[in-house]
């Protein structure tokens, strides 16, 4: 039986509620900010969103009300700066490509971290449930990403050169790291209500 927990008027079924809310502001300020509508800089506001939604379903339910608004006031701050001053409206983006060869291989190795450092943290039996989840997921990722590479529907750029089995190595990491990330943000968000 799921008992949920009430704190300060707020239980587990409300901070999914205003956690799912966060991120979602946090995701159409990127589109947003991508399309122009907002400047660049409203760019910030998008991170401290995702982050306070990331880091509220990773705490304590207690905590929850507090980090929510703060990190609601602190993502309209930094938004109401970036359309007010601007101040990086005139700046490119980022410029990873100075990598050359290894930029691909460079994003997998950061984002795979952040997949492990989320699975990791939910325990034993989530990192177990994503072994075994990606693997079973792989083959048909392969096939798939195999087909898509050989019809030209993509180019992979900025790698490495080295392949493995037909496609580039980044390939077959990119093919771990993104069902990983994506196991380790669903037991993040979801693998606290589950157990209370």
């Amino acid at each position: 039986m799921c008992v949920r927990r009430r704190y300060h008027g707020m239980d587990s079924g409300r901070v999914a509620q205003f956690v799912a809310g966060t991120f979602a502001l946090g995701i159409v300020t990127l589109w947003a900010t991508v399309a122009g509508v907002a400047p660049p800089s409203g760019g910030l506001a998008t991170v401290v969103w995702l982050a306070t939604a990331l880091v509220v379903a990773a705490g304590p339910v207690e905590r929850a009300p507090n980090r929510l608004v703060l990190g609601g006031a602190a993502g309209l701050v930094a938004l109401a700066a970036a359309v007010a001053a601007e101040p990086l409206a005139a700046a490119p983006l980022p410029d990873i490509g100075v990598l050359g060869a290894y930029t691909y291989l460079a994003t997998e190795v950061v984002f795979g971290s952040l997949a492990l450092a989320l699975l990791v943290r939910a325990g034993r039996a989530a990192l177990r449930r994503a072994a075994v989840t990606v693997a079973v997921i792989y083959p048909l990722a392969y096939v798939w990403d195999w087909y898509t590479l050989e019809v030209g529907v993509f180019a992979v750029q900025l790698r490495t050169g080295v392949e493995f089995v037909g496609i580039p190595v980044e390939e077959h990491l990119f093919m771990v790291v993104v069902p990983a990330l994506v196991l380790g943000v669903h037991e993040t968000l979801h693998g606290r209500s589950e157990t209370e």
